[in-house]
């Protein structure tokens, strides 16, 4: 009788996930999302732009999606005349003013009639589901307003590194000068000369931020709505139950980790191993060492950048070298004439596999033992996959927070910052010697490969999804 009451009162858990549509701030969520529905007695909604509604329905049955009256974040960006190839900027050192336009631009997007419609198409499939639990997408501020404005329950996701969660809360006011800011393109530890350069950027960008009229206008638009008279960006995370992260320690910059703030390792989707999702691409694979080479999906190549990429691959490792190159190059067929001019031999072609898509997905390819080195423009799933498969990284970065990514990799001594000298652009004598430095048999390349293993170590015993949900699974259960 026990027994038939004690199952009597099990009940079905509901969990909502809400997140932007970019795979870039899905993955991590849709990743999570997935492995809670494996759990017993729990039942997984996530809410999206529409334009999400076929990824999620892919990966499993059982999330059950709800569609957010709203436009992803590049949708608007695209609407105020800003395309994707326009967001690359030189680091803040190298052009102060257009560094603050675009990071002004970006964080102030959204006009408050927007934010205020999909704060309520939150709110709505938040009432009508009535959750144990929302998990929401650390840069979906409205689904923010949306729970303070309900009393419900909440716990942030973020792809991103610890740091990006707890810069201002470490101690003596580190966040502000002690570690290089978004998009200034300085090193770690910040040199005594670079120092005033980023206490400037950290306040001319807080007061920029601030005193933007589009800023005034939607704090004005939240508070006619009976939002909370303070943003989201200002106390989301001290009023969330925890933050789920996807980095480690060893994959960070050294700072103090609150308490709020879990750190799981990178939080990546099951992959199928690449000999059973591209047998051929695995035979090719198999044939030698290999560097994998894809950029953000946001990124647009110009001419000059595939000639530097593929002159200075040919310069680091020789026409004579069996080093095989695996590049991920939408629009192949516009620098087709590039291609055929810098592979001149059968030999080059044959160790050369330039595509438009990866059938495979690129977790599963890195963990293939012949891939030596990962060549990326630094966004943070790319970063956390590289770490977890051991593979050292060149990064060349483009924008924002890409630049303090290259920044960790060099750090940690996991990676090089592959463009440093003419960012955003890439260069063929800088990208072909940081691929030398990777590639050469000696002491240094073989620190690269002894510190990716490390950290790579790190970040498996950390536990990934499986314990990030276990640890949501805890909190949702807390009355």
């Amino acid at each position: 009788m026990d027994a038939n009451k004690d199952h009597a009162d099990v009940r079905t858990k509901k969990i909502l996930f809400v997140t932007h549509s970019e795979r870039g701030q899905s993955n991590t969520i849709l990743a999570i999302a997935l492995e809670a529905s494996t759990r017993l007695h729990v039942e997984v909604h996530i809410a999206s732009f529409p334009s999400l509604k076929s990824r999620v329905e892919a990966l499993s049955p059982k999330l059950i999606f709800h569609p957010l009256n709203g436009k992803p974040m590049f949708d608007v960006f695209a609407e105020q005349g800003v395309a994707e190839q326009d967001l690359s900027h030189p680091p803040m050192k190298k052009n102060f003013w257009a560094f603050m336009d675009k990071f002004v631009f970006v964080t102030t997007a959204p006009d408050g009639e927007s934010y205020v419609r999909l704060c309520d198409s939150v709110k709505k499939t938040i009432e009508g589901l009535n959750p144990s639990m929302v998990v929401v997408d650390s840069l979906l501020h409205a689904a923010f307003d949306a729970c303070y404005s309900l009393n419900q329950r909440f716990v942030i996701s973020t792809p991103n590194t610890p740091l990006d969660i707890a810069r201002k809360y470490q101690p003596w006011l580190k966040g502000l000068w002690y570690y290089p800011w978004m998009g200034t393109g300085i090193s770690f530890p910040v040199p005594w000369r670079d120092l005033p350069w980023n206490v400037i950027a950290v306040l001319v960008l807080f007061y920029k931020v601030a005193t933007s009229p589009k800023v005034i206008q939607l704090n004005k638009d939240r508070e006619a709505h009976g939002l909370s008279d303070q943003p989201p960006t200002r106390w989301a995370i001290t009023r969330a139950l925890h933050v789920i992260c996807p980095g480690v320690r060893e994959t960070d910059f050294p700072l103090v980790v609150p308490d709020y703030l879990g750190l799981y390792g990178p939080i990546v989707l099951d992959t199928t191993p690449v000999d059973l999702s591209d047998p051929e691409l695995n035979r090719w694979l198999d044939r030698g060492q290999t560097v994998l080479m894809y950029m953000g999906t946001h990124f647009c190549y110009s001419e000059s950048q595939v000639k530097a990429i593929l002159n200075g691959f040919l310069s680091a490792v020789g026409h004579d070298s069996s080093t095989q190159f695996l590049w991920k190059l939408p629009n192949r067929s516009k620098f087709e004439n590039l291609i055929e001019e810098a592979l001149k031999n059968s030999r080059d072609k044959e160790r050369f596999k330039i595509v438009n898509w990866l059938e495979a997905d690129p977790p599963s390819i890195m963990m293939h033992p012949n891939v030596a080195a990962l060549i990326h423009h630094g966004g943070a799933n790319t970063y956390f996959e590289g770490a977890l498969a051991g593979v050292p990284q060149i990064i060349l970065a483009q924008w924002f927070d890409l630049y303090d990514m290259a920044a960790r990799a060099e750090y940690l001594g996991i990676g090089i910052y592959g463009n440093r000298s003419v960012a955003p652009d890439i260069e063929t004598i800088e990208f072909g010697t940081a691929i030398a430095r990777l590639l050469r048999p000696g002491k240094e390349s073989e620190g690269f490969r002894t510190r990716a293993k490390v950290v790579a170590e790190a970040c498996r015993k950390a536990g990934g999804k499986r314990r990030a949900v276990d640890k949501l699974m805890e909190i949702t259960d807390r009355e």
